[in-house]
């Protein structure tokens, strides 16, 4: 970690806020507030932290942006559900000239997984032999499916296999040309994403296990520090 740590707030307290503060603690970070349903943000109160980092809900998210984006301050958003808006925070970003880093999964782990998918799209697109599969498992919790994790992971496959035109969520809705991704919800589960291709020869399995909150933690913490004193709309990657 830099020694030029920013001064923190969290807007969000749950299971992954509170893993987030424990870790800032741990690693020497400021931490001046902590937001939730019942200590709201106020826009127009002199905050003093540099940096938000945003995990609450894909119904409570936007707001939240907006809000920080009129305090004129520097945010994180680890929440998911958010991306069909994606154009109009853009432009809120802009205009009140912050700086906004995001991702579906803040996982340095995940980050790996995205490279090393990236690599055999581009040369499965070479040979066209593989149908491709990703599934995806998350606690009861989780308010979106498919996770933004899956999303992601697909557009790199999107993005490098030709015969892949489009994602579908249904099983009875499959082609050479689909994408399929596969939901699951089930009991505490961190989060598990697996991508499989398959041919006729033999099936490469790639699985990502999240063993823990506390990777996730320490990648909102490295967004952090580096969107500090930053202009701009950023996806995180490593």
């Amino acid at each position: 970690m830099t020694t030029q740590k920013p001064k923190i707030a969290l807007i969000g307290y749950g299971k992954m806020g509170k893993e987030i503060e424990h870790l800032a603690i741990e690693k020497g970070f400021i931490l001046t507030d902590i937001f939730d349903i019942d200590k709201p943000l106020v826009l127009g109160k002199n905050y003093d932290f540099d940096v938000a980092i945003e995990f609450t809900t894909p119904t409570a998210v936007f707001e939240n942006i907006k809000t920080i984006a009129k305090m004129k301050k520097n945010i994180v958003v680890g929440t998911t559900g958010w991306y069909d808006r994606l154009e109009e925070v853009k432009r809120i970003v802009e205009q009140e000239q912050i700086g906004l880093i995001y991702s579906p999964n803040f996982s340095v782990g995940i980050q790996i997984l995205l490279k090393t998918v990236e690599q055999i799209s581009k040369f499965i697109n070479s040979i066209n032999n593989y149908d491709i599969l990703i599934e995806e498992i998350h606690h009861r919790h989780k308010k979106d499916a498919p996770s933004g994790t899956a999303l992601l992971i697909a557009k790199k496959i999107l993005e490098n296999i030709k015969s892949k035109e489009r994602i579908t969520t249904n099983p009875l809705d499959v082609d050479e040309n689909s994408l399929q991704i596969a939901s699951l919800r089930f009991g505490e589960v961190f989060g598990v994403h697996k991508i499989l291709f398959d041919s006729e020869f033999d099936t490469i399995e790639i699985t990502h296990t999240a063993k823990n909150r506390k990777g996730f933690a320490l990648g909102a913490l490295l967004a952090a520090v580096w969107i500090h004193n930053q202009k701009g709309f950023f996806e995180f990657s490593v």
